[in-house]
């Protein structure tokens, strides 16, 4: 008797309770069919509906836990979860394909240009920031001396301090007769931008687009964002991380504590392909033949869902490839079956594997969703952190002395449903991320895994089910 509340509320009573259920619910239609037809008629049809999606969903590519989850809601949600479905997913040709024209190469090389279209490109040198504040002070002064053209690619741009110094900036480089373009995604900066703020990028002389904005169902698309962080000067210079055009990345404000981010900025030929990204969603596509020139050798790498999906499979190669440490910083962490595993295995060998989160969330539900993810992974070895001073949100995997840094973060979203850019490096930009890690690690805390209650776990299990289209 001592057990019985326990196998109340476990799974596997809730599961005999179900099929009891449906046995239950067979046996009273076999005898009251007649009486009931018309409803039995409504109820095969919507079982039908349900199967059908579900065959479509199942024959489509994709992630098996993306495919699970919509499962659920068809099952849950008969006719809207397959309107839902039919309506997030709809196919649409390909869009955002950068082509680069380069030597065939083995390696991580060879798997990008198979998959994104991308190359190992030679640059002059990197500089890496560990804060918003040091990475606008450079963009920032970088496109005042431009002299021929400024690519503007970003989630987020909100009005505030940063937005008018940019403002200022673009200003002054169109007067030194810079061309100047500008992408924002239209639900990351909906409610942020207004259409005054859109007038006045125009005013100091850029053309913007939006990238699908916010529109009534069903040509919304909004399940599909850019989130990408790209800034290209001249093709001389580009910058990309964590970052968004907005106060709180340069802790001008902080709703969060303080806000940690990285980024980078890639000089030399490797530039040219972050240009060639950005200009591949200004057109829809776009072909260059592969820079040349550059001492040093890095690989720029993006996502173009649904049709490009590169580095989640760099990051479990990576994972896999780890002798002495693999080392994360996300806001968010979601990961599928395959980086689940690869990172235990990872611990299990020995490879010291330590992921840096928030302490204060943006998103509580988000939260919800990464600790219990954490949690799952804790007893294998992978040991968790959060950010005490507040909101970690810096993106980059660091896997011995390489390190994939860039706008994704550790989850779906990000793997399967975002327009995404990076940039992988060894040498002096992965041993300063390193450093960073190393500094932002003594001013962590371990995550500890406290009791819940019962409602918190069937609102974590919840979260769960839905967690890969979230």
């Amino acid at each position: 008797m001592r057990n019985f509340p326990k196998l109340i509320f476990s799974l596997n009573f809730l599961y005999i309770t179900l099929i009891a259920a449906q046995l239950a619910a067979i046996i009273f239609l076999c005898f009251y069919l007649p009486s009931f037809l018309p409803l039995a008629a409504v109820c095969a049809l919507i079982w039908l509906l349900s199967a059908t999606s579900a065959a479509v969903l199942f024959a489509r590519s994709g992630a098996s836990e993306v495919k699970c989850a919509w499962f659920v809601l068809i099952a849950a949600l008969p006719v809207a979860g397959a309107l839902i479905y039919l309506i997030a997913t709809v196919k649409k040709k390909p869009y955002g394909i950068l082509k680069v024209n380069a030597v065939k190469e083995s390696g991580l090389a060879g798997a990008a240009a198979l998959t994104c279209g991308t190359a190992a490109a030679g640059y002059d040198h990197a500089t890496y920031f560990k804060s918003g504040t040091e990475f606008f002070k450079r963009v920032l002064s970088e496109i005042e001396n431009a002299k021929e053209r400024v690519y503007i690619e970003f989630f987020i741009i909100c009005r505030g301090h940063i937005f008018s110094a940019f403002l200022t900036a673009l200003e002054r480089a169109k007067a030194n007769g810079a061309e100047i373009k500008v992408i924002v995604d239209g639900l990351g900066s909906a409610f942020k931008l207004k259409k005054r703020d859109v007038n006045s990028l125009k005013a100091a002389g850029a053309e913007v687009k939006v990238f699908r904005r916010i529109t009534p169902l069903p040509r919304a698309k909004l399940n599909i964002r850019d989130h990408r962080k790209i800034v290209v000067v001249d093709g001389k210079v580009a910058f990309t991380g964590g970052i968004n055009l907005a106060d709180e990345y340069a802790n001008i404000i902080s709703p969060y504590g303080h806000w940690k981010d990285n980024g980078v900025a890639v000089y030399g030929g490797a530039a040219k392909i972050f240009e060639g990204m950005f200009l591949s969603v200004w057109q829809g596509s776009y072909e260059m033949d592969a820079p040349q020139d550059g001492k040093l050798r890095c690989l720029p790498f993006y996502d173009s869902p649904p049709y490009k999906s590169f580095y989640e499979d760099a990051c479990v190669c990576a994972i896999n490839s780890a002798v002495e440490r693999v080392h994360i910083f996300t806001p968010y962490f979601c990961v599928s079956g395959k980086t689940a595993s690869a990172l235990q295995t990872a611990a299990r060998r020995g490879v010291d594997v330590k992921i840096i989160l928030p302490h204060i969330p943006d998103k509580k539900y988000a939260f919800a969703i990464t600790k219990t993810y954490a949690y799952e992974l804790a007893p294998s070895g992978v040991k968790f952190f959060e950010y005490t001073p507040g909101f970690m949100h810096a993106k980059s995997l660091i896997a011995d002395g390489k390190v994939f840094l860039g706008s994704y973060n550790f989850d779906y979203r990000s793997a399967h449903f975002n327009f995404e850019c990076g940039v992988a490096f060894d040498g002096a930009v992965a041993e300063e991320t390193e450093q960073d890690f190393e500094e932002c690690l003594a001013v962590c805390q371990p995550l500890e895994h406290k009791k819940t209650t019962l409602f918190r776990r069937f609102y974590r299990t919840l979260l769960m089910l839905v967690a890969p289209l979230v």
